[in-house]
């Protein structure tokens, strides 16, 4: 677990703005392993947080906010829920069809700009893809996938 204050919060956010609009996110960044990106809003503090994973060796505490990929940051599905009153850039509004899809782990074959989509469907959130310009790649969780 690494803490990311100062400068490093402000690119991260910086990007967030670019990308999805969000110019503001609460909570303490953490960072486990080289990609996942969580928000702490806890009662600990940042030395409270480091002692105990110091002596613990804590997995995962906060929520997963974002994966850090070569090319940006993409939302998890849980980033997109708490963020969905501060999002307003990099909307794709999708049909209940292409949404099935999306559920059930499908890419959607949709032409859109190159870069991250928060996705929607009825007023609804539901992940967020990357755009190769002919193609929203899927990254819902297999967990999280509809069977059948």
């Amino acid at each position: 677990m690494k803490t990311l204050m100062g400068s490093k919060k402000k690119k991260i956010v910086k990007e967030f703005s670019e990308n999805f609009g969000v110019d503001k996110v609460d909570g303490l960044f953490l960072q486990f392993g080289k990609e996942k990106l969580r928000v702490y809003n806890g009662s600990l503090s940042k030395e409270e947080l480091i002692d105990l994973d110091r002596n613990v060796k804590v997995e995962n505490i906060g929520l997963y906010l974002a994966k850090s990929q070569s090319d940006g940051f993409r939302l998890s599905l849980d980033g997109c829920d708490l963020l969905k009153d501060r999002i307003n850039k990099g909307i794709l509004e999708i049909s209940d069809g292409d949404a099935e899809k999306w559920f059930k782990g499908n890419d959607l074959e949709i032409s859109e700009d190159v870069g991250f989509k928060v996705l929607m469907n009825r007023g609804d959130f539901i992940g967020c893809g990357k755009s190769t310009g002919e193609k929203i790649s899927n990254s819902l969780p297999k967990e999280r996938r509809v069977r059948g």
